[in-house]
């Protein structure tokens, strides 16, 4: 924390609004992050580019610190004459902060579901698979993926009515959600606001459902999208890509996700022994592991090693080269180790000399 920030500033407090004091300043101090965590909030921004999801998410951060400071008298005093050494945790997560936010709502006035009662609609999850092989694993790739989605009914244009004609739902009176409250103790309520069943969160009645959708307002249509697979995913792992699933059927709803299932080839030279490790088999002739031997191998990322195996090599001895593995996917930093393994390979067939040379080995 630092007290060069304007906390203030941060969550668009007037001057008249930074002289207020007590429950009267903690009541518009809440209003104010309420509305700021509502416009930045991740699930808002799941279909915007990258660089705009950063900074709606470093916004959101800052919001919530600047929150946790001002609504706490003694952190607003100490703010208020210069201290800076506040204890917080650098690296939490915007949503972590957040739920921390929400539930110390609880105890003023009901705010404890706020997100609930203005939360964005979001449309289900959709799934699909890829298949890459051993080394697009490695390196990562990017793949076309095909796959089925609830999209906008291209008859209806998503309305969900076959003549374009809807009226207000009387359930919610147009507001596509219905207000559940709930008195508990003396004094004290829980506020909860859900979609209305009657017109799925639309705010309106079809009258004559579209028959292409059955009123729904959407339908499964066949799409392609371009998917960076990160590098060290593991065979059946399943990744989520936000937005790129299922459309919203509420007005101004966000897509859900898709879950894209992970299939990795079996490699002809490398096998992976787990995730991050993988192994070769190399099958050499009996005569040259009782010899030794020097021979180079391929390495995934596109390099070499050299074995230098010594006289009377065992079977199934290994050979480690430490960082020339898989990358764990989480953490690219880390690589796992590469072995290579001799096998014995005996002959299929032995002529008279060969069979005396080896009883003559036998006696000695």
């Amino acid at each position: 924390m630092s007290r060069n920030k304007d906390y203030y500033g941060i969550l668009g407090l007037t001057e008249d609004e930074k002289n207020l004091q007590g429950e009267e300043f903690l009541s518009v101090c809440k209003k104010k992050y309420r509305a700021l965590a509502l416009k930045y909030h991740p699930d808002r921004w799941a279909n915007a580019s990258e660089s705009e999801k950063k900074d709606a998410e470093d916004k959101f951060k800052e919001i919530a610190e600047a929150y946790e400071v001002l609504s706490d008298p003694q952190k607003r005093n100490q703010y208020e004459n210069g201290f800076s050494d506040f204890t917080f945790s650098q690296d939490i997560d915007p949503m972590e902060m957040f739920r921390k936010m929400a539930q110390s709502f609880g105890s003023m006035g009901g705010f404890g579901s706020f997100f609930e009662d203005e939360r964005v609609a979001k449309g289900s999850n959709t799934n699909a698979s890829v298949t890459i092989t051993l080394e697009e694993a490695y390196r990562g790739v990017e793949k076309d993926v095909t796959y089925q989605k609830e999209s906008k009914c291209s008859h209806c244009n998503g309305t969900g009515s076959e003549d374009g004609k809807t009226s207000t739902c009387p359930n919610c009176n147009g507001s596509g959600v219905i207000t559940q409250t709930t008195q508990f103790g003396f004094g004290n309520f829980s506020v909860r606001r859900t979609i209305c069943p009657h017109c799925n969160g639309t705010g309106k009645k079809i009258t004559k459902p579209c028959k292409h959708c059955n009123g729904s307002g959407l339908e499964r249509k066949t799409v392609t999208e371009k998917i960076q697979i990160p590098r060290g995913v593991d065979d059946g792992m399943v990744i989520r890509i936000q937005g790129l699933g299922n459309e919203s059927q509420e007005q101004g709803g966000i897509n859900g996700d898709l879950h894209l299932q992970i299939n990795v080839l079996k490699d002809n030279y490398f096998e992976r022994f787990d995730s991050m490790n993988i192994v070769h088999y190399e099958d050499i002739p009996f005569n040259e592991a009782m010899l030794g031997f020097k021979k180079d191998f391929k390495c995934i990322d596109g390099t070499k090693v050299t074995v230098n195996a010594p006289e009377m090599t065992r079977d199934n001895q290994s050979f480690v080269f430490h960082g020339k593995g898989m990358p764990y996917v989480n953490n690219n930093g880390v690589v796992g180790d590469y072995a290579v393994v001799v096998r014995y390979q005996f002959p299929k067939k032995m002529n008279d000399k060969q069979k005396e040379v080896l009883r003559n080995f036998n006696t000695l």
